[in-house]
């Protein structure tokens, strides 16, 4: 298996676009909508995870259990 080492530094469009899967979880934690803001893409995860209230920890488990979806 792939190394998944997805980080709170890494951005939003970094982690989106090479493990599609973790889409999901952007849109369970900060909407639908969070694909059509103009700082997504380019924002840290930790900047997204602090704007929405969201435990950073949490939020990353949670991208690295999508992301193996795309590397099965």
């Amino acid at each position: 298996m792939a190394e998944l080492n997805i980080t709170p530094a890494m951005t939003t469009g970094e982690v989106t676009t090479k493990w599609p899967s973790t889409k999901e979880v952007f849109s369970k934690h900060f909407g639908a909508s969070c694909f059509t803001c103009p700082a997504f893409g380019t924002e840290p995860i930790s900047l997204a995870c602090s704007m929405h209230g969201t435990d950073v920890n949490i939020f990353v488990s949670e991208l690295i259990e999508a992301a193996k979806k795309d590397i099965g």
